[in-house]
């Protein structure tokens, strides 16, 4: 991808924490004592077995017994049910994520599509015993890439990726590759502090909660192919009724030898246009080959017009969100032995991806590209819902379903030059470059061609001056656009102490 500068993962961690932080006092909801349903009101089944075997004054004695006992189940329901201690839990996840990063100016995007993945998940969360009821919560992920999935390296469906303003005319650049994409990773950790069951609505109770959410995902790309082709933008025609635009490849012919060899420039410009198997005059120069006398030979130019094939690695992309959030947890007791919880998290994380592409002997290894957002310049929701059902008194089942969407709408992009690659060339021009400049000074006059071999050395100095001036780097401001989202089924276990 042309200056690529370039997650998916961290909540299906906080999916957990809904399950855990209404864990304790949910596997029976503390209503193991169930005095209404089974034994009525005012003594009820007791009161008429008394009465008829024993006469009023057991009866009176037994009710009284049984309100005793109903109290003290009563406070055994209220000590059952509060939350404290810790609870522990691990989920098996099975994601489904896509990534999409664009270039703003440079038109290029890069597309990782149906990344499936395996994430092993670790989630717990501690209840203060204290008079404000507050919970820790905590977990942590890892994840592998489950068999192989498709990359898209797009130059074309947002225009070129450079054009060149060059004989007479501008020259476009577009390409496509396709890859595969297999072995990536993901990892990720958060931290959190929230208010337990502070929101009660009906039986529904609420826990509103802060932290801290860190997320990291690996890609890499093998067997990638494409096609590269350079357009000579000047001749481009509108077909099929004008909505279709039709334009020829580039081709040209530079420079023109003669019979031993030699450089037979006439004019400044010494470069002719071939189109359709015509000879098309540039700037003003000459209508045909035959212009040239002597002429016998040419350099036939394709540009950036060929097949490519890859099949190591072509890209590597590590990308991190990490930042701040805010979380609404919900539990709901369907029984004493079911629940069902959902949350929502919102946050604001940083935005960092590295790329690396090994084929590209212009730019700098292991760090290709990088892309950088600040605080604000994303942002991450995440959605989650389990369905949880007791298997013993102190460990339950759960089942549920996890939705993230990251966004990174604005993001720094910087490539990394090969510095040895480009000194070379700033060297060659720069020398060509003072030859001539100190023949101007010394007032020789310079032949048409010497002119125009100047004016080029000229151009590329000045292109590649700023550049080495900044380490070889290229920068620019809002250039990325970065959004990765992701679908997960998860089945676990949690347990509390």
């Amino acid at each position: 991808m042309k200056r690529f500068s370039l997650s998916l993962l961290s909540v299906s961690i906080f999916a957990m924490m809904p399950v855990i932080a209404g864990a304790a006092g949910t596997y029976y909801n503390g209503n193991t004592y169930q005095n209404s349903q089974r034994y009525g009101s005012g003594g009820g089944y007791y009161n008429s077995y008394g009465a008829g075997r024993y006469g009023q004054t057991q009866t009176v004695t037994s009710r009284n017994t049984m309100t005793r006992v109903t109290k003290k189940s009563a406070t055994q329901q209220r000590s059952t049910s509060a939350k404290k201690g810790f609870q522990i839990g691990a989920s098996l996840i099975h994601e489904f994520a896509n990534w999409d990063i664009e270039m703003d100016k440079a038109g290029s995007k890069l597309r990782y599509d149906g990344v499936a993945w395996n994430v092993l998940s670790a989630d717990g969360v501690y209840y203060f015993d204290t008079s404000t009821p507050m919970q820790l919560n905590f977990g942590a992920r890892y994840g592998k890439q489950f068999g192989e999935t498709a990359m898209s390296d797009d130059d074309i469906t947002n225009g070129a990726y450079g054009s060149v303003s060059a004989y007479g005319g501008t020259v476009d650049g577009y390409a496509m590759s396709l890859g595969t994409s297999r072995d990536g990773t993901q990892m990720g950790f958060n931290v959190g502090l929230g208010l337990t069951d502070f929101f009660t609505v009906g039986r529904v109770k609420m826990t509103p909660s802060v932290g801290y959410r860190y997320f990291k995902h690996k890609l890499v790309t093998k067997n990638n192919s494409g096609l590269a082709m350079d357009v000579y933008r000047d001749f481009c025609e509108s077909v099929g009724g004008g909505d279709e635009s039709q334009c020829p490849p580039f081709v040209g012919l530079y420079p023109f030898y003669d019979s031993e060899g030699n450089v037979i420039y006439n004019g400044t410009v010494p470069y002719y246009v071939v189109f359709n198997g015509g000879l098309y005059e540039v700037a003003d120069l000459i209508n045909n080959l035959n212009s040239v006398p002597g002429a016998n030979k040419a350099y036939l130019n394709l540009g950036d017009s060929y097949y490519y094939a890859q099949p190591g690695i072509s890209h590597e992309y590590e990308t991190e969100w990490y930042g701040p959030y805010v979380a609404l947890d919900m539990e709901y007791a369907i029984n004493n032995t079911n629940n069902v919880t959902a949350g929502i998290e919102l946050g604001l994380p940083m935005y960092d991806s590295k790329g690396n592409q090994p084929y590209r002997v212009d730019w700098a290894h292991p760090i290709s590209v990088e892309d950088k957002g600040g605080f604000g310049d994303a942002y991450h929701l995440g959605l989650n819902a389990a369905w949880s059902t007791a298997i013993t008194d102190s460990t339950m089942f759960t089942f549920g379903v996890t939705y993230d969407y990251y966004n990174a709408k604005k993001a720094d992009a910087t490539t990394y030059l090969n510095s040895a690659y480009y000194e070379e060339i700033y060297n060659s021009w720069k020398e060509t470059y003072d030859i001539y400049a100190d023949k101007i000074a010394n007032n020789i006059t310079l032949t048409d061609a010497q002119k125009a071999e100047y004016n080029i050395a000229a151009a590329n100095v000045a292109d590649l001056e700023p550049l080495r001036n900044a380490g070889w780097k290229q920068e620019s401001k809002d250039e990325i656009k970065s959004i990765y989202s992701s679908m997960g089924i998860r089945m676990g276990i949690n347990v509390k102490f």
